[in-house]
């Protein structure tokens, strides 16, 4: 087959000039190094023949129709033209304002200066090099790059035309200008024969330099573009040879007779080019018989438009093999009977079916996966419109996928948030990302908490697109953040110190009470270690309480007495409650610890030990309830209190374990505590009913739960059994009672012998006043004794109970009363309320021990298995008065206080003992007292 005639010179085919623009992306089938083809029509295997009329930029291709677009076909001028302007835009060698560097060669020095800056001062794209003579004109082109030399002709040593020989052996395409004062013939002919770009003779005045700047120009501008030419002719010539396909010309007939078609053939087909320009094979007869009809129907509605086709169709190669083509032409000509000649360009894009098969095959996979994600995913358009989401979407919120698509981001989100909702839009639009909490509000009208995380993203051509993002459902997060916000504020109102170790043993936190405890600021307390507040050897039984509690499971808690050492260096004692922490996996990290300062219970209630137990054991009942009276927080403290387990509580009201009343006075404090800003607590006593309908006194803290919008929210309180404190209470009445009955009556005796002595002279009377105001006298020391010490101990040491003993015999009247020491044990005790003990059993024995016939008592002091006893052999005490002995007040003699025995029994209870009367062995009273369960 013939060449076409219709190409221009150097052999550049025409229809190669439209394939930069024309031909599909992928080339990774034939390993090329070619750019990246702008246009990919997007074809499937499962697809019969797809075609369309295209524009001159190519665009995705539509399948299994034929529809065609306005489009002008390009003569091969034209095509031409237009990648030669390309080419020159590529490689910057066309265009006028481009700097020019001339190098100018001149023996005279004033006139190459001026020529310089005439030309670079007219001409601002011209950059001159001056040179003197033409030796240093050749050195400085060995040594840099210039557009164009221009040289005068008379010159000594080498001349201008001896110059212009020499740089055209070197440089033969340089322009060169020989610019002149001397002008003839002979030196034009010497001049053009040597090769010179231009002959100028020099003038007078300025206007001279003007024209020689324009034929500078002229000439850099004409090498450029012949340049610029020859290179396009080059690279398509490349091109053609390099095309990942092949190039054809045929005529417009059923089986595609090829007049021209290029080397990719072979590659292609398997089928040489001279094959089919021979006609020795026909394309038609290698496309696929159920691709042909379509094919042939595509390509004539594009041609009938005047428009270009593109079409994507299966044929079978050489080998056998079935591979996806893909052509794109226009009708060039029409030859002398009518028939249409095409042109166009062939290529396999098998690799970039399959390839979009398996992009099909993803997409549908990640639509699966996102709908398949619990979070809500989405892509608002930059209206705010809803463009795309999944099925969690729809589920979280119950409006249809129908009614999501007519809605926007706004309608979801509730009201309330708007304004930082479209605030968030902007600045993702603006910085590529953004965050926001907001609520949002279903389609039942339930609301619930979210986050929304968002990025910009773009579309195909790299145009803003709008926001995808990620919807997560942070209710409970909020619902644990309130809840933790409301144990701070347990923390910090419960009054108790409180901490928290790492799982290093540092102090992680610590609340205003700690602070105040310890005497230092919080920061200087945090992330110090226990030691700094706290002896050794208490931060060790504390550390081996926890790990205990690690290794059991019956056991959530445990609390120790330990001592803290405050900044001023007082020392307190106290009980700390402390528990292991662990976090979601159930590994541990860390301890709480929750202390309670017992320095002052120590000193005061030692002989309550029965209380101690309890306080070590339990701790204080801690509420919450919301703003109607409604628990929502009860810790396990309140089962002992009330009998209720803590889930029975939560959702109930208050009045299930208060009376209205009590409820009543509650809530009026709580009403000064509102009006009241700079009040933060109140407490008050009240009762307490239990589940079987019992009342236990107690005393409320109670404090107000913050609130984000300020309104009431609810309180928090710690209940503390005041059981204890009213007991006493009641003693001390009682006691009174009993010191105004019994001081009363001797008072009253000394009183009415005073005045009959005055009255009568009779100062025997005096006498029986002494004995008055002795017994006042043994009345106030008792009572002293029990106000002063009560059911406290101070420091305790190991006494020797025999020696104490015999100290104790010797400071009591005895007369002739023996003491006997049967054995003897140490014991720890406070030394002197040991010894007051038995100072008034002595003095008991001696003065209501006597015996039947008369003869000295003797007493006895000796131990147990469990501890030590005091007897007599005196007459003894009967049983039915054995309980009410250690009564307060209680005596059997006019002379006695009945207060020896109640503090012989308050010092007991006060070391934890035991004390009971019973018979010795002789008859008499035995007080036995247990100290510990087996010694």
């Amino acid at each position: 087959m013939a060449e076409p005639t219709a190409y221009p010179a150097k052999g550049i085919v025409p229809i190669s000039a439209r394939i930069r623009s024309e031909t599909p992306e992928d080339t990774s089938e034939r390993g090329c190094s070619t750019e990246s083809w702008t246009s990919s029509p997007a074809v499937g295997p499962a697809r019969s023949v797809s075609g369309r009329c295209t524009t001159d930029t190519a665009s995705t291709s539509v399948r299994n129709t034929g529809s065609c677009t306005t489009a002008r076909t390009r003569s091969t001028d034209e095509t031409l033209t237009g990648l030669l302007a390309w080419n020159n835009e590529k490689s910057g060698m066309s265009g006028h304002g481009e700097e020019i560097s001339v190098l100018h060669v001149d023996d005279d020095p004033d006139l190459g200066d001026l020529v310089a800056v005439h030309l670079e001062q007219t001409h601002g794209n011209l950059s001159v090099c001056t040179e003197r003579s033409a030796a240093d004109g050749l050195e400085r082109l060995s040594e840099h790059t210039f557009d164009c030399v221009v040289s005068d002709h008379d010159m000594p040593g080498m001349g201008g035309l001896e110059f212009l020989k020499v740089v055209r052996e070197e440089y033969d395409e340089l322009p060169f200008i020989l610019f002149t004062g001397k002008g003839n013939e002979e030196i034009a002919s010497d001049a053009i024969s040597a090769g010179v770009t231009e002959y100028l003779q020099k003038g007078m005045g300025t206007d001279q330099y003007a024209v020689l700047a324009n034929r500078i120009e002229r000439a850099v501008e004409e090498r450029r573009a012949k340049t610029a030419l020859e290179e396009s002719e080059r690279m398509l010539s490349t091109l053609i040879s390099n095309l990942p396909g092949m190039v054809y010309r045929a005529r417009n007939e059923p089986d595609w007779p090829m007049e021209f078609v290029s080397d990719g053939a072979a590659e292609l087909v398997g089928y040489s080019s001279e094959a089919f320009e021979r006609g020795d094979v026909s394309w038609g007869a290698l496309i696929k018989d159920s691709e042909t009809e379509r094919l042939w129907e595509t390509v004539q509605t594009c041609i009938a438009a005047g428009e270009p086709f593109e079409v994507s169709y299966q044929i079978e190669t050489a080998d056998g093999e079935t591979r996806w083509m893909w052509e794109r032409g226009r009708v060039v000509d029409t030859d002398d009977n009518g028939v249409e000649i095409l042109e166009g360009f062939i290529t396999d894009v098998t690799a970039r079916e399959e390839r979009e098969r398996e992009l099909a095959d993803q997409r549908a996979f990640t639509e699966k996966l996102i709908d398949s994600i619990d979070d809500m995913f989405y892509v608002v358009g930059t209206d705010g419109s809803l463009v795309r989401w999944n099925d969690t979407v729809s589920s979280v919120t119950g409006y249809t996928n129908e009614k999501l698509a007519s809605m926007d981001i706004g309608d979801i989100v509730a009201d309330s948030d708007h304004e930082k909702l479209w605030e968030v839009f902007e600045e993702t639009l603006e910085t590529g990302y953004g965050t926001i909490e907001a609520g949002i509000e279903t389609a039942d009208g339930e609301r619930l908490q979210y986050e929304f995380k968002g990025s910009l993203i773009e579309d195909g051509r790299g145009d803003l697109f709008g926001i995808a993002g990620i919807g997560r459902d942070i209710t409970e997060r909020k619902r644990r953040e309130r809840e933790l916000r409301e144990y701070r504020t347990l923390v910090e109102n419960v009054g108790d110190p409180m901490y928290i170790l790492d799982t290093d043993g540092r102090i992680e936190m610590a609340n205003e009470a700690m602070a105040a405890h310890l005497g230092y600021d919080r920061a200087e307390i945090v992330g110090s270690e226990p030691a700094r507040f706290m002896p050794e050897a208490d931060v060790e039984r504390g550390t081996a309480l926890i790990r205990d509690l690690l290794g059991d499971d019956e056991r959530t808690w445990a609390a120790y007495e330990m001592r803290t050492i405050s900044a001023d260096g007082t020392v307190r004692i106290n009980e700390d409650r402390i528990a292991p922490l662990f976090d979601e996996e159930g590994n541990f990290d860390g301890s709480v610890g929750v202390m309670r300062e017992t320095t002052e219970r120590k000193q005061r209630e030692r002989e309550l030990e029965r209380y101690e137990t309890i306080i070590e054991a339990v701790g204080d009942p801690v509420y919450t309830l919301d703003d109607e009276g409604v628990f929502t927080y009860v810790n396990e403290a309140i089962e002992q209190l009330t009998g209720f387990e803590p889930d029975e509580l939560i959702g109930e009201h208050i009045s299930t374990i208060m009376t209205g009343e009590d409820i009543n006075r509650g809530s009026e404090l709580i009403r000064t505590i509102l009006s009241d800003p700079t009040r933060q607590n109140v407490t008050f006593e009240t009762d307490i009913v239990d589940q079987t309908g019992n009342h236990t006194p107690i005393e409320i803290h109670i404090a107000l739960l913050p609130a984000a919008d300020g309104e009431f929210n609810g309180t928090a309180g710690v209940i503390r059994d005041i059981s204890d404190r009213k007991d006493r209470e009641r003693q001390l009445a009682e006691f009174a009672s009993v010191v105004s009955h019994d001081l009363r009556n001797p008072l009253n005796v000394v009183k009415r012998r005073i005045s009959v002595a005055r009255t009568s002279g009779d100062v025997s009377h005096l006498e029986a006043a002494e004995s008055a105001a002795d017994r006042m006298d043994e009345l106030i020391n008792d009572l002293l004794t029990l106000a002063r010490q009560g059911e406290t101990v101070g420091e305790t040491a190991m006494v020797d109970l025999a020696a104490l003993a015999g100290q104790a015999w010797i400071d009591v009247e005895t007369g002739e009363a023996t003491l006997e020491k049967i054995g003897t044990a140490t014991i720890e005790a406070d030394a002197a309320r040991l010894r007051a003990v038995f100072e008034n059993l002595f003095c008991n024995a001696v003065k209501h021990g006597r015996r039947a016939d008369g003869a000295p008592i003797t007493v006895s002091v000796g131990t147990t298995d469990t501890g030590f006893y005091v007897a007599d052999d005196g007459v003894g005490i009967p049983p039915e008065e054995r309980d009410d002995v250690f009564e307060r007040g209680y005596t059997t003699s006019d002379a006695g206080t009945g207060f020896g025995l109640a503090i012989v029994a308050e010092v007991a209870q006060a070391h934890g003992w035991s004390v009971s009367v019973t018979e010795s062995e002789s008859g008499g009273a035995r007080f036995e007292f247990t100290t510990s369960s087996e010694r």
